[in-house]
């Protein structure tokens, strides 16, 4: 079953907590010296642990949870933008293939612990069979020119933009899609839209998945440093007893 939480809602947060994402998996797949994580992987292996040891009276409770989502957000301007026209590309999508994508949630890989990737779309024929999935950017003018010219395939998406690479081939590994149509729009241009199929690159998804247990190793060894024996603590009202 395809999860149809929508996305940004206090309970979309909650099932991503603690995994591993879409959208940060270019974060994770940064290498040190050697085959090591680099700084800013590591800064996102903290995060993931905090997340993973966050006190539970804070999660359950509507209230703080969204005072912590308002903190650790990070959304721009930019970002904010490109979220307000994703319902716009999915209709002009439809439109332009007759496919109609329907919107999921947070979507966990079947068989990898705390992974989980939110496409912006999903299609599936049962006639046919097939499924795919949908990843929209919606960026400045001139980067869509930039896309529109450049890409087309996942070793041109990878050069142009290697976050965004990551990312389609972690949702193709959630949902198993057949392939991802990465999709760039600009409502500005006489043009707005180009779709850029991307399909599974087998050793690509294996490295996320090797990465993964390797992170996981870390994050374990992270948790059990800090751990403190037995003692929990209450929150009330801002005030933190133990």
């Amino acid at each position: 079953m395809i999860p149809n939480a929508a996305q940004k809602t206090l309970d979309w947060y909650r099932n991503r907590l603690g995994c591993f994402t879409g959208s940060n998996l270019g974060k994770l797949m940064q290498q040190g010296r050697g085959d090591t994580f680099s700084k800013t992987a590591m800064s996102y292996l903290y995060r993931i642990a905090a997340e993973r040891t966050m006190n539970p009276a804070i999660v359950e409770d509507d209230d703080m949870f969204s005072a912590y989502i308002g903190q650790v957000d990070v959304t721009t301007k930019a970002m904010r933008w490109g979220s307000e026209q994703e319902a716009n590309a999915r209709e002009l999508y439809t439109k332009i293939t007759g496919n109609r994508v329907v919107e999921v949630g947070s979507c966990r890989h079947p068989d990898i612990p705390h992974f989980a990737c939110s496409p912006d779309g999903f299609y599936y024929d049962e006639m046919k069979p097939e499924r795919y999935v949908i990843e929209i950017k919606s960026p400045s003018q001139a980067t869509y020119m930039e896309y529109a010219a450049t890409i087309r395939d996942n070793e041109s998406l990878k050069s142009a933009n290697p976050d965004y690479y990551w990312q389609t081939q972690g949702e193709m590994m959630c949902l198993n899609a057949d392939w991802c149509d990465f999709i760039t729009y600009c409502p500005w241009q006489e043009d707005p839209m180009h779709i850029a199929r991307m399909y599974p690159d087998i050793d690509a998804q294996a490295r996320i998945s090797e990465r993964i247990v390797e992170a996981e190793k870390l994050i374990e060894e992270i948790t059990s440093k800090i751990k403190r024996n037995g003692r929990t603590y209450e929150i009330r009202a801002g005030r933190t007893q133990g």
